[in-house]
């Protein structure tokens, strides 16, 4: 009798069904799914810099990414510049060591305040407004949010599963402009690692490339990337009208004559 209810219990868990396992998120359709007019996400990035395996600069940069319409990215920029060689020498004074770096892109416009504009501006003005291109610290690696770029690296991993994925890819592979175009057209070989919650949301990205120089460097660049924060409300804004001066209105630099001496306090992000 023990045995014959024993194998009526056994039958009986061979023949339920069990409930079918979720099949992981798909990255791709969870980053299209987080850019909604509106909304946006915190990047918090670190990128470290060397020649020949020397470490020459860090450089951290806090990014708040804001979607509009057409597919456009507005985003506010504070950057943090450290080098152990502007440290040991007199650079250790310059502006664009000792006060964060500001940009704002939003609109038709762009935005500059901080660093190396410290005691440079007119008085009474902190931002500088200019039309053409500006470039982030947050700019110089691979720009998750440029379509086709989360689908183009995991094209490449050679390992993946739901919650990580890595694999290595040539920059020239990686839609808009990765780095800033630094690399050459050939693109150099980039690692990558990629890291998801539990909705296939990116949460970290780390890139890792170097090229040769043309004086025989070998110049690495890292980079690791955290988003925070998918799908808040967003809103970029430019500076007060009354402390902006256009790039045009700005006098050109006095190239033999002694810098001006008045200093302000460099604005905050927003």
């Amino acid at each position: 009798m023990r045995r014959i209810t024993v194998g009526l219990v056994a039958g009986l868990v061979l023949l339920t069904p069990l409930p079918a396992r979720a099949a992981a998120p798909d990255p791709v359709k969870a980053l299209h799914a987080q850019v909604v007019p509106g909304r946006g996400v915190t990047i918090s990035l670190v990128t470290r810099m060397s020649a020949d395996g020397k470490r020459f600069a860090t450089i951290r940069t806090d990014r708040v990414a804001g979607f509009r319409e057409g597919g456009r990215v507005e985003t506010d920029d504070i950057s943090t510049f450290y080098s152990p060689a502007a440290k040991a020498s007199e650079l250790e004074s310059d502006p664009y060591f000792l006060f964060p770096s500001l940009l704002i892109k939003v609109k038709d416009a762009n935005y500059t305040s901080g660093g190396e504009l410290v005691g440079s501006l007119p008085p009474g003005k902190q931002w500088v407004r200019s039309r053409w291109p500006e470039s982030s610290p947050a700019d110089v690696t691979v720009d998750l949010l440029q379509p086709g770029t989360l689908r183009a690296l995991l094209a490449t991993a050679s390992s993946a599963g739901p919650r990580a994925a890595r694999g290595t890819i040539r920059t020239s592979k990686i839609p808009g402009l990765p780095f800033g175009g630094l690399p050459s057209e050939r693109g150099e070989k980039l690692a990558w690692a990629l890291w998801f919650d539990a909705k296939g949301r990116v949460t970290r990205l780390t890139t890792r490339t170097s090229q040769q120089t043309n004086d025989n460097y070998e110049l690495g660049l890292g980079s690791d990337l955290r988003f925070t924060g998918w799908g808040a409300r967003v809103t970029i804004e430019p500076p007060p009208e009354d402390l902006v001066v256009d790039a045009e209105d700005l006098p050109e630099p006095d190239l033999f004559g002694e810098s001006p001496t008045t200093i302000e306090t460099p604005p905050k992000g927003n």
